[in-house]
């Protein structure tokens, strides 16, 4: 009994290690190593690799709303703070998006906005996407978008039935006075 299970064991740890070999050998024509075993690998077996997202997200809408001759505080509170500002170059500030996604091509986007004395001279932009698209973006595209309903008026709070006597009489309405 001894013998046949040391025998089983050899067959399957040489099994294993014949695995590992015909694997290298597929990836050493493929010309990368272990780093292109890993492409054509199931997803689960992969290692989980989040979207990078890095920068500023701003929008089509956020861009179309840019009007020349706001003040710099205007543009940082309508796109938040520049991700690139330069000492050099007080009268700019760069808006720069990165996003690596795990499927799919990387993305850059660039504003660019001018200033003069404090106010917005002009504008250079990359194309950048609607809000729906940036949300995808974001979130994935099998996000369930819930219909947000405007919100329902509250019941009218019954108020307590309290009569004060008017100026100059004593009694109460609906009710006889002593004469």
């Amino acid at each position: 009994m001894r013998p046949h299970c040391l025998v089983v064991c050899s067959l399957a740890c040489l099994a294993s290690l014949a695995g590992c070999e015909s694997m290298y050998s597929v990836n050493s024509s493929v010309k990368g190593g272990f780093g292109s075993a890993a492409s054509w690998a199931p997803i689960f077996l992969k290692p989980y690799r989040p979207d990078v997202h890095q920068g500023n997200i701003v929008t089509k809408e956020m861009v179309d709303q840019l009007r020349i001759g706001m003040s710099r505080e205007q543009v940082r509170f309508m796109l938040g703070t520049p991700l690139m500002t330069s000492e050099f170059r007080k009268d700019r500030a760069d808006y720069i998006y990165y996003l690596n996604p795990l499927k799919g091509p990387v993305q850059n986007r660039r504003l660019t906005v001018y200033f003069k004395d404090n106010r917005l001279e002009r504008f250079v932009s990359d194309p950048m996407p609607a809000d729906e698209e940036a949300d995808a973006l974001i979130l994935g595209t099998n996000v369930k978008r819930v219909p947000r309903h405007p919100p329902q008026p509250l019941p009218p709070i019954p108020m307590p039935d309290v009569s004060t006597p008017g100026p100059g009489t004593q009694s109460l309405p609906g009710t006889q006075s002593p004469n």
